[in-house]
């Protein structure tokens, strides 16, 4: 999983990303920001599969930095922390698609679960966009033809289904068959 934590205070982000690194090994940190600006920006640049972010934050408040990212058509997952236990935050943040919504101080048991409870959502997700973007044939078509780009979801499914990896070069093949006559069949 590769997440981007995105909190104002330094103190918090550090113990965020200790606390990860404790409980999983295979949990990558690709990126750390103390505002939404900085987040959002890296949110478009990294494509962390989740996003762990304090509402509060000088700049752009973690929600405006969600709204914008599903704008944008970011998937990332969430995981929003807050001082505040205000409804109205909670009930932002449900809109966005954010289904943890911790308050601060978090404890290590709610923070372990919700972990777990986006990490499956992040799973469904990859096992469903195969269902989304077709076969190899209509991946493959849709690369040459320029509407398509790779990302780190449509990697993740030719490795695993093709075991194919993203430096292996391709070679295109186009073969003409000729025009088939309608009542014969036959080419010519």
């Amino acid at each position: 999983m590769r997440l981007l934590i995105v909190e104002d205070e330094i103190r918090i982000r550090e113990g965020i990303q200790k606390l990860l690194g404790k409980m999983r090994q295979d949990y990558e940190i690709v990126g750390e920001a103390e505002n939404g600006e900085e987040g959002l920006r890296l949110l478009k640049e990294l494509k962390p599969d989740i996003v762990i972010t304090d509402i509060r934050m000088p700049k752009m408040d973690g929600l405006e930095m969600m709204t914008n990212a599903v704008k944008e058509g970011i998937t990332s997952k969430a995981i929003v922390l807050s001082a505040y236990s205000e409804f109205e935050y909670a009930r932002q943040a449900m809109k966005l698609g954010v289904t943890e919504y911790l308050l601060k101080p978090i404890s290590l048991n709610d923070f372990s679960q919700a972990l777990e409870h986006v990490e499956l959502q992040v799973e469904k997700d990859r096992q469903e966009k195969p269902a989304k973007i077709g076969t190899l044939e209509q991946i493959l078509y849709d690369f040459m033809n320029g509407r398509m780009e790779m990302d780190a979801d449509i990697n993740t499914y030719l490795q695993r289904s093709y075991q194919m990896e993203e430096t292996e070069k391709l070679i295109l093949i186009y073969v003409y068959l000729g025009v088939a006559m309608k009542k014969s069949g036959k080419a010519r």
